[in-house]
């Protein structure tokens, strides 16, 4: 982005740290539109509360996912603008070349706590983000890139996956 310079005026300086994006300009964007619909009175900022509330509106056991990725955003404050939600959405992805980064990952779709991604897991993630696959073919996806042979991935075929190094 550039930034506007007033003859005579030095841009204001920010008080937040730079933080490293890695996410791409479709998730950028995808977190833009989530960010504005908690940002009811379009003032630029959400609180923490209001964005509980409507993940509470949402039901924990609809959306896990989503509870987890949005969990600590309290952290930013009491009035979180766009650049802070951004922040805090990069953190809980983690840097998708590095293996933490990806377990990270890995943990938003592990509900159960298997240290796998399953095909319930998988199944469960697909509805809540909209995606419109059957069941049988993310099974079929499973199994392509699966070490197992089965419709189960384990954190070394996510990793390869995730960093591109296996396409099934």
């Amino acid at each position: 982005m550039s930034k506007k310079v007033v003859k005579g005026k030095e841009p204001a300086k920010s008080s937040k740290p730079v933080v490293d994006i890695k996410l791409t300009e479709d998730e950028i964007k995808d977190c833009k539109e989530a960010f504005d619909l908690f940002d009811l009175d379009s003032s630029g900022t959400i609180d923490p509360k209001e964005v509980q509330a409507a993940l509470n509106s949402l039901g924990r056991d609809q959306s896990p996912t989503i509870f987890r990725l949005l969990a600590g955003i309290e952290e930013c404050g009491a009035e979180i603008d766009f650049d802070s939600f951004l922040g805090h959405i990069n953190d809980r992805l983690g840097n998708r070349e590095s293996k933490e980064g990806v377990q990270k990952i890995l943990d938003l779709f592990d509900a159960e706590g298997t240290g796998h991604i399953t095909l319930k897991a998988l199944t469960r993630v697909a509805r809540e983000l909209g995606e419109s696959m059957t069941e049988e073919e993310l099974a079929h996806a499973l199994e392509r890139i699966s070490s197992l042979g089965s419709p189960e991935l384990t954190f070394e075929d996510f990793y390869k996956v995730m960093t591109k190094k296996v396409y099934g």
